[in-house]
């Protein structure tokens, strides 16, 4: 055990509630730890079966399962040259199973249901092939929405191996064109990583070790004489890495690791993810975790895998090699002590870390940490701690402050986590002051409940506009109701009332009254300043006309079809914001 050689004086009661906290963090993240998956099993994947979604060379700006904010990346994104409008084939007989269409995520979308088990994804599409997309037509105007999510029999819509069923685009949430694909498992609906079912992409390029972080997991570690997590950097070439300058790593207590690593394709200038990640420890494997698939029930899982607070506040995506408790995530195999490495005073440790790609390139790193024999660092203990509450990551807690109340569910947080609360002055068109909890730091894994009593009078018609907003997200939704306003986040954060009174903007494009239209489509850009946009619906002379909506420009567009044919009409749209502010837009126009 630790020696202390010198302490501060410090208030004793303090000190026994220090160690009534540190024991029952302990209990927390050892009995109390969810099983992390441990299997040894190899699943094999047909590798001849699948064709090329595209008649083009494979080359990828994004690879399976890599780091996103709040998400694991659930396909492989295929360029395509920067241009929209490539066939789009299906890569084996089987039939449409799925047809959705969203103003963001994957935009136009299919899904092809296989006789082997896989279905397989398209997504971010330009537009469907003339079949689909009178099918998907046909049920937008019946349900007169743009936005579709429809399932479909075997029967309906069958389809054979090399089938042009798309075009690539940029629909959706994409921030480029190229072609979003995906192989999921039909009964679990898990995505699995197409590169293992035998596409082939160009890669002859070992990943790309740029740095290692060293943490102190307790308040009794310490990594160069400091209680704080340092950053290494690395040296090397092709797939040997060192610790840059032969840095040495001299750590006490309990620590864990974690890593900076991309990979690239050949003839590609694109920053992908990894496939697997390896640390030994003396020769012996005590971390493993590998993307070969993944529920999307536990995408938000990154936030824990990932060093959260690292990507905040630098942009840098670290790998932890060790597992928080909560983790939900089963990419992880052959854990000891999941991650977290005990020093022993005295002891050396040959580290190694190995990393690959989906293609079996091959990137080492090897560096040594070194524990002292004795305790060399004076820890003190301070009496001037802020109030903090301790939340365990495996039950329901409750934060009840003036005026506020925050609900988390089991298994919202990834561990057992201190929480602060601070309340201060809000804005003057606020209702109430502002109730902050926690720091941005501090990753989630699922929504948790507000509920925020005003703090100043308000009027039955403020009370149906009430909404919560976040100090550094904006609003987060929310309706009054029985004295409070009630409302979800998924961050954590500031959080105070506000009434969105005002209605959405409605700004035409390229149509006006009096206007004869020479174009093939009306255009028009909508918004809203606060609640967010609920429902857009246009009309040619009172009948309702599907307008494509694509949220990246803010631009609804309807493009001139059987239901306006030539001669004068009159074009009218309904915007809706999710407090029911309306505003609405006139003009007569000429075809």
């Amino acid at each position: 055990m630790m020696k202390v050689k010198k302490i501060i004086s410090f208030n004793f009661k303090f000190f026994v509630s220090l160690i009534v906290t540190f024991f029952l963090l302990s209990n927390f993240t050892s009995e109390n730890s969810r099983t992390v998956a441990s299997t040894s099993v190899e699943k094999i994947y047909p590798r001849n079966y699948f064709r090329s979604p595209l008649n083009i060379p494979l080359y990828l700006s994004g690879t399976f399962a890599e780091m996103r904010p709040n998400h694991l990346h659930s396909g492989i994104d295929i360029r395509t040259n920067s241009v929209e409008g490539l066939p789009v084939f299906a890569v084996a007989d089987g039939y449409v199973s799925r047809v959705r269409i969203q103003a963001v995520g994957f935009g136009n979308s299919i899904y092809v249901t296989h006789p082997n088990g896989f279905v397989s994804v398209y997504a971010h599409l330009q537009k469907y092939n003339p079949a689909i997309a009178k099918f998907a037509k046909n049920l937008q105007y019946e349900n007169q929405s743009f936005e579709l999510d429809t399932l479909l029999g075997a029967s309906i819509i069958p389809v054979k191996m090399g089938d042009i069923i798309a075009y690539s685009g940029n629909s959706g949430g994409s921030g480029g064109p190229h072609l979003h694909f995906e192989i999921r498992d039909e009964k679990t609906e898990e995505t699995i990583n197409p590169l293992l079912f035998g596409f082939e992409v160009a890669d002859k390029v070992a990943p790309i070790i740029q740095a290692i972080h060293v943490y102190p997991l307790n308040e009794n570690s310490a990594i160069n004489q400091q209680k704080q997590k340092i950053r290494f950097a690395t040296a090397g070439n092709k797939n040997n890495y060192t610790i840059n300058n032969n840095q040495i790593i001299e750590a006490w207590g309990n620590i864990g690791i974690g890593i900076e690593s991309i990979d690239y394709q050949s003839n590609s200038s694109n920053q992908n993810g990894v496939y697997s990640i390896e640390l030994k420890r003396n020769g012996e494997r005590i971390y493993f975790s590998k993307m070969e698939r993944f529920s999307f029930k536990d995408t938000k899982g990154i936030n824990s895998h990932c060093d959260y607070k690292e990507r905040n506040n630098t942009g840098r995506w670290v790998q932890k090699s060790f597992v928080d408790a909560g983790n939900p995530l089963t990419i992880y195999r052959d854990l000891q002590d999941r991650g977290r490495i005990a020093l022993e005073p005295g002891d050396i440790y040959n580290m190694e870390y190995i990393v690959t790609d989906a293609e079996g390139n091959v990137t080492n790193l090897k560096f040594t940490i070194n524990c002292a024999a004795n305790n060399p660092y004076n820890f003190n203990f301070s009496s001037n701690k802020p109030a903090l509450d301790l939340f365990p990551f495996d039950i329901q807690n409750t934060l009840e402050r003036t005026n506020v109340k925050f609900i988390f569910k089991p298994n919202t947080f990834f561990d057992t986590t201190f929480v602060n609360y601070e309340n201060s002055k809000a804005p003057f068109s606020a209702f109430s002051t502002i109730h902050t909890i926690g720091n941005k730091n501090i990753a989630l894994n699922d929504f948790f409940d507000i509920a925020i009593k005003p703090e100043k009078p308000m009027t039955d018609f403020q009370k149906s506009k009430a909404i919560i907003f976040q100090t550094y997200r904006g609003a987060i939704g929310g309706f009054y109701d029985n004295g409070v306003v009630k409302g979800r986040s998924k961050i954590i954060g500031g959080f105070y009332i506000v009434a969105d009174s005002i209605a959405p903007s409605i700004k035409p494009v390229n149509i006006a009254n009096g206007i004869h239209l020479k174009g093939s489509s009306i255009i028009c850009r909508i918004s809203d300043n606060l609640s967010g946009i609920k429902s857009y619906n246009a009309y040619i002379d009172d009948q309702w006309v599907l307008m494509n909506y694509d949220q990246k420009s803010a631009t609804l567009k309807y493009y001139l079809d059987e239901k306006c044919p030539k001669g004068k009409h009159v074009f009218r749209i309904v915007v809706i914001d999710q407090k029911d502010n309306k505003n609405q837009y006139f003009a007569t126009f000429y075809k």
